[in-house]
Parts: structure tokens; C-alpha cells; sequence
């Protein structure tokens, strides 16, 4: 049988078109079935979660220290490289400075540190989400010396469980995100202002605790009992 046979009448032409049809439509189908399923099973759209809700911040932590010893007017780069961790939001980034100045000669001769940060490289710094910062502290002789900065990459982060009654559970995750921001390169810089008497015999530097920490949470959304 040759082509001109299969094609000879309407009939033949019409189912010929057919086969055709399923045989470029089998494929394409079956290569679409695992995300068709994937939207079924997640929901299909649907709003998720609703009525009384138990909202929870399950909570992860990343940390980086170092310490450096610092002469009057010197500077130290601190770095702290933030990746994707899984699918968990940043609720916070905090850097924290200590000092401690307990060789001094006598009042009028506290050293301090200021900071500032440089987050150029983070996500969410371009489009305004994420802001430098600066601050400044004495390193105080009875300790707690030093500053710290707080970024909240997920405004109004607190960590704290709640229950939500109005709004269902999408829209509490979208509320509760980062929008991926804080990604990237976090990087400050310190400076040392050292008070000593005029020799510099007894006191010509400080030593400086830098602490970078990371909060990041994924958020367990349940009914709550009734």
C-alpha cells in the first residue's frame, strides 16, 4: 500500500489527520502531566489555609566572627556573604562590635569604633528595600561597649507566633516573605578612634569582637484547635 491509498477517499483523509494530530498531541501532553499534577497537588491557584490560622516562625541562624586589634584611625573590612538557604526568608541581619577599654590612665581617655556599612552587592539595595546604616560607640570601661546594626530584610520581623483570623494562608505567606532580598555580599567598615596620654605609653590601640548574624525562617501555617 502505497501513500496514494491512504489518501483516496474523504474517509481516509480524515483519519489519516487524525493519527497525525495524535501522534504530535501524545507527546506534548505527557511532557506537560508532571507540572499539571505538581499545580493539582499545590492547589491549582487556590488560596490555601483559612479561618482561625496558628502562624509559627520556624527559625534557622547563620553567624560569622572575628576579631581585630586596631591602632588610632585605622579601618578593618568585615565581610559576611549571605546565599540562598533552602526556601527559608531572612528575617534579619545584625551586626554587632564590642570593645572593651579597661587600660586606660585615667577619665577623659575611652577609645571608640564607628561603623558603616557598604551593601552595594545585596539584593533589594538597588530598588531602596535594603539601606546602609551607620552608628558609633564608646568601648565602655564597665563593658557593653561598641554598637550594633539591625536590618530587618522582612519588615516588622519579630519571630513571635501569632494567630490571624482574617487573612488566609497565601496571603500571610506573602506577607511574611523577603521578596529575595539580602542575598549577597554584606560588608562594613570600622574605624578606631584611640584616646591615650600624650606618649602613648600605656594605651595605642583596642581589640574589637565584630559578630555578622542571619536570622532566616520558614513559617508553619496551621488550623488552629478547636
Amino acid at each position: 500500500m502505497d501513500f496514494q491509498d491512504l489518501v483516496d477517499t474523504p474517509q481516509k483523509v480524515k483519519t489519516l489527520a487524525g493519527t497525525l494530530v495524535f501522534l504530535v498531541a501524545f507527546p506534548v501532553y505527557f511532557e506537560a502531566l508532571p507540572s499539571l499534577i505538581d499545580d493539582e497537588i499545590s492547589g491549582g491557584g487556590s488560596s490555601g489555609l483559612s479561618g482561625s490560622l496558628s502562624v509559627v516562625f520556624e527559625e534557622s541562624t547563620t553567624s560569622l566572627s572575628e576579631s581585630v586589634s586596631l591602632g588610632d584611625g585605622e579601618s578593618h573590612d568585615t565581610f559576611f556573604d549571605l546565599m540562598d538557604e533552602s526556601e527559608m526568608s531572612i528575617g534579619f541581619v545584625e551586626l554587632q562590635v564590642s570593645c572593651f577599654d579597661n587600660d586606660e590612665p585615667g577619665p577623659g581617655f575611652t577609645d571608640s569604633v564607628d561603623g558603616v556599612s557598604d551593601l552595594s552587592d545585596v539584593e533589594g539595595y538597588s530598588t531602596g528595600e535594603i539601606a546602609d546604616q551607620s552608628a558609633d560607640g564608646d568601648c565602655s570601661g564597665m563593658g557593653n561597649g561598641g554598637f550594633s546594626i539591625r536590618w530587618d530584610v522582612t519588615p516588622g520581623y519579630t519571630g513571635e507566633s501569632f494567630t490571624e483570623e482574617e487573612m488566609n494562608e497565601n496571603d500571610i505567606r506573602e506577607l511574611w516573605s523577603d521578596g529575595g532580598n539580602g542575598r549577597g555580599a554584606w560588608i562594613a567598615t570600622i574605624t578606631a578612634s584611640i584616646e591615650t596620654d600624650p606618649i602613648g605609653f600605656v594605651d595605642n590601640d583596642e581589640d574589637f569582637d565584630i559578630t555578622w548574624t542571619a536570622v532566616f525562617f520558614e513559617l508553619i501555617i496551621e488550623p488552629t484547635s478547636s
